[in-house]
């Protein structure tokens, strides 16, 4: 027999069905089904739940069931268990400047391309950098992706709005010099210098490694599995990075968190660390994040190619890993002179 849980009369014993149900967020969510049915009822409600589980839910306002502001919130829950809890953060602060911007913006109407436009440069005209300004381009954009993959609306209209002009992006790998310097005794202990193996041998974001539990590492198979602001991918192991894990897995093996300095107080402590670390070694204008900027810059110079470089980097777009393409001087000089020695002579 089927379950009644969910249902519910309106007045009681009106005839008039109701369901009842939690959204991703854990709000209570009640609804008229609009049918004197019970089983049509029953189907209503399962319908709503699978949208829930499936990720395709937004808020079923009256009047108001494409309003941007609802399909965000139906986007945020989809990527709550798709992100790793700070880009989630992140992505929820954003959205806070957002929303009054976007008030009263509707999804399926033509005028959108040019609201969106508008909260843009509104938001540029307060101070905010090129490249910010597009984190929020691609904050919208990902919300009407959620609402195109839903079925809600055919396209995306972000598609329709230009990005802004970036400056040229910084990139500061480690010389071999000052990872030597960095590497001597007494600057690092030993646990830290297996998360540092483990950063300069993976390309992982700061985030995507201090996440990291034992339950996604894969030996066997040389893969690990992250969730950081791009969502869920797969990282490759050398055997550099798989002998860091082993080192660090005889210190956590028995906890959750690949990495000791996993929790939120330490993991904010430990970029203290790696900064001290970095000034007494005299290494200047250094960061966390240039440990993925080193993975990347050291493949290129060692010939890699630059669609394998954008893969084991994770990113989306090809044009974001060409940064790192005049690094390799050497290599492109190869290929011209490839043609040398093919030339056709008389």
């Amino acid at each position: 027999m089927a379950s009644d849980r969910g249902l519910f009369q309106k007045p009681p014993g009106s005839g008039n069905w109701w369901i009842s149900y939690c959204d991703p967020l854990a709000k209570r969510r009640r609804e008229n089904a609009h049918t004197r049915s019970k089983a049509v009822a029953r189907e209503y409600l399962n319908r709503r739940r699978l949208e829930i589980k499936e990720g395709r839910w937004i808020p079923p306002r009256a009047g108001a069931r494409l309003s941007f502001r609802n399909l965000a919130l139906g986007a945020m829950a989809h990527k709550k268990a798709r992100l790793a809890a700070s880009s989630y953060k992140t992505d929820e602060g954003r959205l806070q400047q957002l929303l009054p911007l976007m008030r009263s913006v509707i999804a399926n109407r033509p005028d959108v391309p040019m609201r969106i436009q508008e909260a843009l440069t509104r938001l540029k005209n307060s101070g905010l950098s090129g490249s910010t300004i597009n984190r929020f381009h691609a904050l919208i954009s990902s919300v009407f992706k959620f609402a195109v993959d839903a079925g809600h609306i055919e396209n995306n209209p972000t598609k329709k709005v230009k990005r802004y002009k970036e400056n040229a992006s910084r990139i500061r790998w480690l010389r071999p010099e000052e990872e030597k310097a960095i590497r001597d005794e007494g600057l690092i202990s030993d646990v830290h210098e297996h998360e540092f193996d483990l950063a300069l041998n993976t390309g992982m974001r700061r985030g995507e490694q201090f996440g990291l539990q034992w339950k996604d590492v894969d030996f066997a198979n040389k893969r690990l599995i992250v969730r950081g602001k791009t969502g869920t991918r797969p990282i490759r192991l050398n055997t550099a990075a798989i002998d860091a894990l082993r080192k660090l897995q005889a210190i956590t093996g028995k906890e959750t968190h690949v990495s000791p300095d996993a929790g939120a107080e330490v993991k904010r402590d430990s970029r203290r660390w790696f900064e001290k670390a970095c000034e007494k070694a005299g290494v200047t204008d250094f960061h966390w994040h240039d440990l993925r900027h080193s993975f990347a810059s050291r493949l290129v110079m060692a010939g890699s190619d630059i669609v394998s470089v954008k893969e084991l980097l994770g990113h989306k777009d090809v044009k974001m890993t060409m940064k790192y393409s005049h690094l390799a001087p050497s290599h492109l000089d190869e290929a011209v002179e490839k043609m040398v020695k093919t030339e056709v002579k008389p």
